[in-house]
């Protein structure tokens, strides 16, 4: 999740916010990857979304959506691209993220192991958003997305 989130950084999730509340497109969520592992990444689609990424640009169902999250990355990458180009179809199978899941993505595009390599994630595997990142102190944070 660099340069959102770097190793060692220490986090508030939200679990009980998660059970009661729905997911949107953007959280930072942690997630169960298998039975020793979590995950933190960016949701980017939820049920019934259609995702293509065309010149770097994220497409939610035909509309483009800015990724401002991004913007460190791409300041130090000149004119490469951080994400290659991409329907959902060509990724899963799906035109479409099914029912019950989410498509998420590392925000360090090039390294992250995400949706593009595990496919979709359920969201019953969905441990909560994360709310608040306070160590380091000087780097603490509540929004991760406006």
């Amino acid at each position: 999740m660099q340069p959102t989130l770097e190793d060692g950084n220490k986090l508030v999730v939200n679990k009980i916010g998660y059970q009661i509340g729905e997911l949107n497109h953007f959280d930072v969520i942690v997630f169960h990857a298998n039975e020793n592992e979590d995950y933190v990444k960016r949701v980017i689609g939820l049920p019934g979304d259609k995702i293509e990424f065309i010149d770097d640009q994220l497409y939610i169902n035909g509309e483009q959506h800015p990724e401002p999250y991004l913007d460190a990355f791409r300041q130090g990458n000149g004119d490469e691209r951080l994400t290659g180009d991409f329907t959902l179809e060509e990724l899963t199978g799906q035109p479409v993220v099914p029912e019950g899941m989410v498509f998420v993505l590392g925000d360090n595009r090039k390294q992250s192991l995400d949706s593009r390599i595990f496919g979709f994630v359920d969201q019953d595997t969905v441990v909560g958003k994360v709310n608040l990142r306070y160590w380091p102190l000087n780097e603490m944070e509540v929004k991760f997305y406006e």
